[in-house]
């Protein structure tokens, strides 16, 4: 039975909703989110509302500028292509998947019994011969065999045809829109309905036996719809089980309690012992062991963790005990995010699945028409009882169940495999994009490389080496970035003491400069060094040349017009690379890598990996490299980890985030992967096309399906109950193509 709340009804939430701690959109309770945290809310016109999930907050700020023009909620909802029924929400319009999934197996199972025995007593009906010649005897036979047909498929008419036709009800109470619920309950009241009035009357035939059986397979085909929703809630699920909800807070004395999660903040610690689940975010203070994160990451080797390294909500300490301070809470947790992400990509629907929406909603008035047709000549040809089974086969076997599960059935699946395995994606649409998607641009350093130079060469010319790298490592050693980390580390292993350093500058894509011990210091690449007019000995240029063909990246350290020496830096390709490039290749992906390093260390890293490389790049560039190859292309793919490849991730038509990048390139990503493992974008890809082909395949099923079967309905080739039959098969065979999804 559907529920509706009133809050539906009013344009939008007073302040009172949030008082009252109940969802601004669908009126269901919001003390808490569904991730165990504090209630979520936001700022609309000054006020903050509360909402269950983030489902239906997304919902609001979807709909938020048509409700401050007074715009009716319901309104709002059709002009955004939304339905009132957040999935996160489901128990406001159609119930829990689970609990709807466990009653209509229960009607199942009880109205099976009722429609076995009135198939078998339609048997008997249907072999009237063995009392053809019994006369008024036979008569009473069939009478009494009819009675009794009537008596066991009353119950279940009404236990099967009711939820249909409420469901009817209510879509066009809500929608106004007629759908084939209504017309299956109206054809198989139908047939029931002349059936009693042939008991009562001794005229005519029943019919009990199509009715019964026509909504027993009608709801079985509902039941495998609830079963697949369970299904493609299981990843969600399986998330939110793995999140504590308390855990032992550590005070300052060191007294140990437990409390629930939501009541820890940003900067308390927790213990978390073995075998224990980690219930926020944080980075560990003491203790190390292994931590399953294969929840987060699909990845079933347990990682190492000690003081210093980050742990995440919904990991599992193996073998150790650990504190931990904590860094994110609630909704800020990786978890939380990745829970935001499969609601919210649920709420979007991507081109071609409203396609198939908009060819559902023409379809149904066709049907009715070809059915009131076939109605009217089966009357005129073979009587009114013969026109109305054969109009009933033609409702049956045209109920698009097919149709409107081939899309969605197929993108819930794969965002659920998608979040098993440690990819999070933030839509359909992104899906849709990547299946496309003839192009893929990596970022270098952190992305295809480990991102953790080492420095290999030092190479001076008018100073000491040592003095050389302990100015370099001065200016570096709060630097963020790879190469910079490195140097300072090398200066650390050294023993060298770093230097005071005034008037520091960054530039972006270049280097950085500053004061050190009151000399002004460059340190950077070749074009800043040429930018800053500084000169460069021959003998310093045939070592830089030695340096780039061996693969190193070069940085020139320099000041008061020349260069004092260079630095060479290597890392360390990820070991997967070289079998995930030519697998993207191998997919009909043109690879390509886009790198700020010199020339020299890009075709050194080309010729390696087998793929053209654009070499001295700055954020902007990858930018407009990004830029052309979309508008000639087709849809781009971006890969990348760092702060400046944020612009270039942003502009692709899909960007891909490593799980060591930046909040911010994150935050810019269409994808996610939450492990740094390549693999992870080629299976990505992959999962995507077959997204795609499995769409397509249930389509183009779900089309021929109806179209020949209507057909055969209208020409009288198909029984009703034959029809109903057909109709729960082609669900079953869509539904089982779409799970094989998770085999990917």
């Amino acid at each position: 039975m559907v529920a509706q709340s009133s809050t539906l009804n009013h344009p939008a939430a007073s302040t009172s909703a949030a008082e009252d701690r109940v969802c601004a959109l669908c009126g269901l309770p919001a003390n808490r989110s569904a991730l165990g945290g504090s209630s979520i809310t936001g700022e609309f016109d000054g006020q903050t509302l509360t909402f269950c999930c983030y489902g239906c907050r997304h919902i609001y700020e979807l709909v938020s500028p048509q409700l401050a023009q007074g715009v009716d909620l319901r309104q709002a909802m059709g002009q955004c292509g939304l339905d009132l029924n957040a999935p996160c929400c489901r128990g406001v319009i159609q119930g829990d998947p689970a609990e709807e999934a466990a009653r209509t197996l229960s009607r199942l199972m009880l109205n099976a019994f009722l429609a076995m025995m009135v198939m078998v007593l339609s048997l008997a009906l249907y072999s009237d011969f063995f009392f053809a010649d019994w006369g008024d005897s036979g008569q009473s036979v069939r009478s009494i065999l009819q009675t009794l047909a009537m008596v066991f498929a009353t119950p279940a008419v009404l236990l099967l045809a009711l939820p249909i036709l409420e469901d009817a009800v209510f879509t066009w109470q809500v929608y106004r829109r007629l759908t084939t619920s209504a017309l299956i309950a109206a054809g198989s009241l139908a047939a029931y309905a002349v059936s009693v009035y042939a008991v009562f009357t001794g005229q005519g035939h029943t019919y009990f036996e199509t009715a019964v059986m026509t909504l027993l397979l009608v709801t079985l085909g509902r039941w495998l719809d609830a079963r697949t929703q369970v299904e493609g809630d299981r990843a969600l699920n399986d998330l939110l089980s793995r999140t504590p909800t308390e855990v032992s807070l550590l005070a300052a004395d060191g007294e140990e309690r437990r409390v629930p999660v939501e009541q820890v903040t940003v900067g308390q610690t927790i213990r978390v012992r073995p075998g224990e689940n980690f219930g926020l975010d944080g980075r560990v203070v003491e203790g190390e062991g292994s931590v399953n994160e294969a929840a987060l990451t699909g990845e079933s080797t347990p990682a190492y963790k000690g003081p210093g390294h980050p742990v995440y909500a919904g990991s599992t300490s193996l073998d150790g005990s650990f504190v931990v301070k904590v860094t994110h809470t609630g909704e800020d947790r990786v978890m939380g995010k990745l829970i935001r992400l499969l609601e919210e990509a649920r709420l979007h629907r991507a081109p071609i699945e409203r396609l198939a929406d908009r060819i559902a909603g023409y379809f149904t008035p066709t049907v009715i028409v070809l059915s009131v047709g076939t109605f009217i000549f089966w009357t005129w040809q073979a009587g009114p009882e013969q026109g109305l089974l054969t109009a009933l086969s033609v409702l049956l076997i045209a109920c698009p169940c097919a149709l409107g599960i081939a899309t969605p059935l197929a993108i819930w699946s794969a965002l659920g495999r998608a979040a098993q395995q440690g990819v999070l994606i933030r839509d359909s649409l992104t899906l849709e994009k990547l299946s496309r998607a003839r192009q893929i641009f990596f970022d270098k350093t952190g992305t295809l490389s480990t991102g953790q130079p080492t420095l290999t060469a030092v190479i001076a010319e008018g100073v000491a080496e040592e003095r050389l790298l302990q100015m370099a490592a001065s200016l570096e050693q709060n630097s963020e970035h790879p190469l910079g980390k490195a140097i300072a580390a090398a200066a650390q292993a050294r023993n060298l003491p770093l230097l005071p350093v005034q008037e520091f500058r960054a530039k972006p894509g270049l280097g950085i400069s500053g004061e050190v011990s009151g000399q002004a210091v460059l340190v950077g690449s070749h074009r800043l060094a040429a930018q800053e007019g500084l000169t460069l000995s021959p003998a310093l240029e045939m070592a830089r040349q030695k340096l780039e063909a061996e693969g190193a990246t070069v940085v020139f350290v320099g000041g008061q017009g020349r260069v004092w020496g260079l630095l060479g830096l290597a890392e360390s390709v990820r070991p997967e690379a070289e079998t995930v490039l030519p697998e993207l290749s191998r997919q009909g992906l043109a690879v390509q890598i886009l790198t700020g390093d010199s020339r020299a260390a890009g075709e050194a890293l080309g010729r390696r990996l087998g793929v053209s490389v654009r070499s001295e790049l700055l954020p902007h560039e990858k930018t407009a490299v990004i830029e052309q190859a979309a508008t000639t292309a087709g849809p781009v793919v971006m890969v990348g980890d760092g702060l400046n490849d944020a612009p270039a991730l942003a502009r692709a038509d899909v960007g891909i985030a490593m799980a060591c990048g930046v909040d911010v390139t994150r935050e810019t990503a269409d994808v996610n992967l939450l492990g740094d493992d390549l693999r992870q974008v080629a299976w990505t890809v992959r999962l995507a096309r077959q997204v795609y082909r499995t769409i397509a395949w249930n389509l183009a099923w779900a089309f021929a399906y109806n179209v020949g079967g209507i057909g055969l309905a209208m020409a009288g080739w198909l029984h009703p109950v034959l029809a109903a039959a057909a109709m729960v098969v082609s669900s079953a065979l869509v539904v089982g193509n779409s799970l094989r999804i998770y085999r990917v």
